[in-house]
This record gives structure tokens, sequence and C-alpha cells, in this order.
């Protein structure tokens, strides 16, 4: 409606300044008996409401990030609407927990290539009869339940990051104390949720990643609007990086809590074509299909605007022409304009401004 009060008003400085430059003083008081009128009619006509947006992950499908054990976070390597690639670090946790398995690991690892020397040689030594049965199995015994904790304690270690290979081992490794979070996929950072210092555990949620190919639009709808809009609304999105285009999407689901400062509510919009134009974040101005009302037509050239207001003329029974407050609704094609305010029937001026020359 911004858009049109403007173009209204040059259109009308332009019709005016043409009507002003006619060199005929004659015909004036004869003009000003002539004023032709207009019957208002009525139609029925789809109302829209006008709100801004913006494009956002939709977490359909999205992961959650969660640490895998409790510790501080040390570092984000990400922020919001960043592209990541599966195996990208994301978040780096610091937990004591983590230098503990590591030199556990380390021990136990010792303890059971001593236990598979001791049962490798039990078993020799079983052959020619100088161990008894019982000290093989035994040793047998100490060697398999020594795996067992080896093979958990490096399952743990190939959850935070850490190589079990022998060769990386004997090398210096780095820090001990610090889990690196990795993407689990592609995606994009929806959200972040963890602050640098932050104490997490492993049900602390620290991030989303979103499929960077699933998109929607995110509006804000005053709480005055938001009864109009319904789930399927139809909605015309424009953006200023793409003046000529006009994209179309539809309404999934309007949020049930209100924003108490703000005084607007969450309306989700799934995008109908061309997603490939879009980024996050990205500022939109939406036109959503309101309900379909019976509404009064008039000639835009009846309309007058003065101090912010719209107005036309209407012919009283003495003869004078009296201004008419009315709030346009929406635009018709045929130069015509859907408004409130005047009923059908009623007779208005058809061009205002002829009334408005000095």
């Amino acid at each position: 409606m911004n858009r049109f009060i403007l173009s209204f008003i040059v259109s009308m400085l332009l019709f005016s300044g043409l009507s002003c430059s006619r060199p005929s003083p004659g015909k004036k008081a004869e003009e000003k008996q002539v004023v032709k009128t207009y019957k208002v009619a009525c139609s029925e006509i789809n109302t829209y409401i006008e709100a801004t947006g913006s494009v956002q992950a939709d977490t359909e499908g999205s992961a959650k990030i969660l640490p895998h054990l409790a510790g501080v976070v040390n570092k984000i390597y990400v922020k919001v609407g960043d592209r990541a690639q599966k195996g990208d670090p994301l978040v780096a946790i610091t937990s004591p927990d983590v230098t503990d398995i590591y030199s556990n690991y380390l021990s136990v690892l010792t303890q059971f290539k001593q236990a598979e020397r001791i049962y490798g040689l039990n078993k020799q030594l079983f052959e020619i009869g100088a161990v008894t049965k019982n000290d093989l199995l035994n040793s047998e015994s100490t060697h398999k339940q020594l795996g067992a904790v080896l093979e958990g304690l490096k399952g743990k270690l190939h959850i935070y990051g850490f190589s079990t290979d022998e060769n990386v081992i004997t090398k210096k490794q780095g820090r001990t104390d610090t889990v690196l979070i990795k993407a689990p996929m592609n995606g994009n950072v929806a959200n972040i949720q963890a602050h640098i210092g932050d104490k997490v555990d492993a049900a602390t949620p620290l991030m989303t990643l979103a499929d960077q190919k699933n998109i929607m639009v995110v509006a804000n709808i005053y709480d005055t609007d938001i009864q109009k809009v319904k789930k399927g609304s139809q909605v015309t999105f424009f953006v200023d990086t793409f003046p000529d285009i006009e994209f179309k999407g539809m309404v999934t689901y309007v949020s049930d809590i209100s924003d108490v400062d703000l005084k607007t509510v969450k309306t989700y919009i799934r995008i109908m074509d061309r997603k490939d134009l879009f980024r996050h974040n990205m500022f939109l101005q939406l036109k959503i299909e309101g309900e379909k009302k019976r509404a009064s037509l008039i000639p835009q050239s009846a309309m007058v605007y003065k101090e912010g207001k719209f107005y036309v003329y209407r012919p009283d029974k003495s003869g004078k022409n009296i201004l008419n407050e009315i709030k346009p609704i929406k635009e018709v094609p045929g130069k015509l304009m859907a408004v409130e305010g005047v009923r059908e029937g009623e007779e208005i001026v058809l061009t205002a401004i002829e009334l408005e020359k000095p």
C-alpha cells in the first residue's frame, strides 16, 4: 500500500500540473458547473496482509549437534548461516574425562599386550606339559577380558576423534583433553545455542545443522492481522535483489505464541519456486492472501490524499461536494480501488483532483 500511496501522489501532482497549465480562464466557471459522478459498485475480492520476513533454514530433517560428554566449550568454529561439509569441525569441548579415558586406554593397552604374550607362552608350555590346563584357561580369560575393555575404550576415543593407531600413539598427538565435534552431514548452521565458556553435557544442544537445500520464509505478522492468516494461504514475495521477479509461497504453519514486545506472531511459509535464488537471512516483503470479502469499488481518479488519509467527494442533496474519508483495501484491474467508507449505489465525484483546483 505504501507503494500505491507514493505512485498515487505523483500521478495526482502530474495531473494537477497539466490541468493548471490549460489557458482557458474564460471557461473556468463553466467547467466547475459540470462535475461528473460515478455510482459506487461492489464486488467480491481477495484481501491480503502486507508483512516482512526473512529466509531461514527449514529445521525439518536437520541434525541437532550434541556433545559426546560433559565439559566446557573451548572454541566455536562456525557462525549462523555458514555452510559446513561433513567432517568439518564445529565445536571444541575441553573435558578432563577425555584425558582419563586416554590414559586408561594406554594402560589397558600395555596390560593387554602383556596378557597376550603370557597367553601365547602358556599355549606353548601346555603342549609340552610345563603348565596346567587351569593356568592356560586363566591366561586366556585375562587376555579376553582386557581385549573387551580395550575395544570399549578404543570406541570411545574414536567417537572423541582420537586415533588408536599405534604409529600415531607413539608420536605426540597434541592435547588429549579436548574433543572436536564435527559435522555429521553437509548443511547450513541454522542456530547456535552454545557460547565459549559454557558448561555442557551430553544432553545440551550446541547448534542445529540444517540441509542447505531446505529453506523457508519466516514472517512476522501483527497480532491484529493474524486471525486473517490461515494454513494454505497463498503468499507473494518481493525481493529487492530481484525486483522484476514475483515469487510464490504457501503458509504451512502459524505459531500459537505471540512476541509480547513486537506484538507479532511468527508465520512459516514454504517457498514454491526458484529456491536457488534465495539465501539465508535474505529480507523479503510479503503479501499474504487474506479472507474473501465484498467491497466497494471506485475509480482511483475519485480519490484524493490529504494529511495522511484518503478521501472522495460525495455530492449532498444541496449540491455541495462533501469530503468523505475512505480506507483503500486493494488495487483492482481497470484502475479501480477496493475501499471501505462508501456504500454500493452512492454517487461520488469521478475526478476528485478537479475540485482541488484553487
